[in-house]
């Protein structure tokens, strides 16, 4: 007799986990397809091909004297960190521990990191400020690496995932004062000066967005841009990153009456039936608690017990606007504060494993998002989740699309753009009541579709209703 897990799936034809299996997690033949821009933290050798010649390249100008001066943000967050003695026991921890990560590997490891075999994460506490410094001082480059376009993850890919860092970026007030940093970059990226990478006078220097090859990537395929112009026509960097399809590049399929589309280009990642109310969402095992990604409500959290569940991961070269996904009514929509960097606790489940993409589902229950309820004919309730993931992660709902609890209900047509994410990855879900529809086979069997070439494009259906 064949077992079957939760998604009715046979346990002997699951796909092997995208992760490898213990310390072949960090060997390049064994780490498995990589998409360009594919979050995934624990790619050790992805994260240090950025963040070790960034630290190299800050040393030798440390040394010439031509280091880039501080900001204000970064000086002053420093400034904060030092004055008070618990924070600054756990960045110092936070640095240690990601170094004994790294000193815990085997030499060939420590090489391909370091490349002398003295391999360090981040060199020590004032390295950590620099290099931050650095980071939101400059637009994110292009690159063909799984660290296209998130730079702060490359620093942090470790080190927050420690135990003295998942501590840290789940603390309010280490929060509230890392935030000041992403808004200062998130305020350097939305201005003309962050546009060095669209460069139209010189299309193929380091890190451009507009060389041939961010062309042959598939940056700009079906993208609105103007080559003859300063910047492709975008004022800023953020501008870019959220750039809008040509219209009619993505059409909305299937029958409105009966169908749901999806309103993010996402890659599949993880589906769920049967939803409880609450569950230990923090643990190993994939777990969705519909009242935590709901924020407390209950009204919500029991409509959709019993329910079903879709999550998709949108890379930094996705399409980060959103879409209403039906015809109806949206009856409730909010941003949820949350964290930034947090990852759940405990991941760390051996040496020479870091399972940070396990945090995925987990970000939806703690991390600051954007939701939408909506409600349909003939589908029933349906709700959106749009959740930030690390860098800057902003989620914005469109003027005339934030629908306050009691108020009434805002008519939709589908393919209406109803908000964006700001700069930073990204990850989103789509939940259904009960007995209400059928899900298409890749969403169903989304764990098999995680290593898809391309992403699933907006306007595809996803579910259908029911008889």
């Amino acid at each position: 007799m064949t077992h079957a897990d939760r998604n009715g799936l046979p346990a002997s034809h699951h796909p092997a986990p995208i992760e490898g299996e213990q310390s072949n997690l960090l060997s390049l033949a064994n780490a498995g397809p990589v998409q360009m821009g594919f979050w995934v933290p624990n790619r050790v050798w992805a994260t240090a091909r950025y963040l070790v010649p960034l630290r190299k390249s800050i040393a030798a100008r440390r040394a010439a004297g031509t280091l880039t001066p501080m900001t204000p943000a970064v000086a002053e967050f420093q400034a904060w960190v030092t004055r008070h003695a618990v924070y600054r026991m756990w960045v110092t921890s936070m640095i240690e521990e990601s170094n004994e990560f790294v000193r815990s590997l085997d030499e060939q490891a420590r090489h391909e990191i370091a490349g002398d075999g003295d391999a360090l994460w981040i060199e020590s506490f004032d390295s950590l400020f620099e290099i931050l410094n650095e980071i939101v001082t400059t637009s994110p480059a292009f690159n063909t690496t799984a660290m296209v376009g998130t730079p702060m993850n490359g620093l942090l890919a470790v080190s927050m995932a420690t135990p003295s860092g998942t501590a840290l970026f789940h603390d309010t007030t280490f929060n509230a004062q890392f935030k000041k940093v992403l808004d200062a970059w998130n305020a350097f990226l939305k201005s003309g000066a962050s546009l060095d990478k669209l460069d139209i006078e010189d299309p193929e220097k380091e890190g451009s967005w507009i060389s041939a090859a961010a062309w042959k990537a598939g940056v700009w395929d079906q993208m609105v841009h103007d080559a003859s112009q300063p910047g492709y026509g975008f004022d800023s960097w953020n501008s870019f990153f959220i750039r809008q399809f040509v219209p009619g590049a993505r059409p909305f399929k299937g029958d409105a009456k009966y169908q749901i589309n999806i309103g993010c280009e996402t890659t599949p990642w993880q589906y769920e039936n049967n939803l409880g109310p609450q569950a230990e969402f923090w643990v190993k095992d994939v777990n969705y608690s519909l009242l935590d990604i709901f924020a407390g409500h209950e009204r919500w959290a029991r409509k959709f017990e019993g329910g079903q569940l879709y999550q998709g991961f949108l890379s930094a070269t996705h399409y980060h606007r959103w879409s209403a996904p039906l015809d109806g009514k949206l009856v409730h929509s909010w941003v949820q504060p949350g964290t930034y960097f947090a990852q759940r606790p405990w991941q760390r489940e051996g040496k020479g494993t870091w399972e940070g993409t396990e945090s995925q589902p987990y970000l939806g229950h703690v991390a600051a998002r954007a939701i939408f309820i909506f409600e349909h004919e003939t589908c029933g309730h349906v709700a959106l989740v749009c959740i930030g993931m690390v860098e800057v992660s902003t989620c914005v709902i469109a003027p005339g699309f934030t629908v306050e609890n009691g108020a009434e209900p805002v008519i939709v047509k589908r393919g209406t753009e109803i908000g964006h994410f700001e700069f930073g990855g990204s990850t989103h879900m789509m939940i259904f009541e009960r007995d209400r529809v059928r899900l298409e086979e890749w969403a169903v069997n989304a764990v098999w579709h995680q290593n898809d070439a391309e992403p699933t494009p907006m306007g595809s259906v996803i579910a259908t209703a029911l008889g």
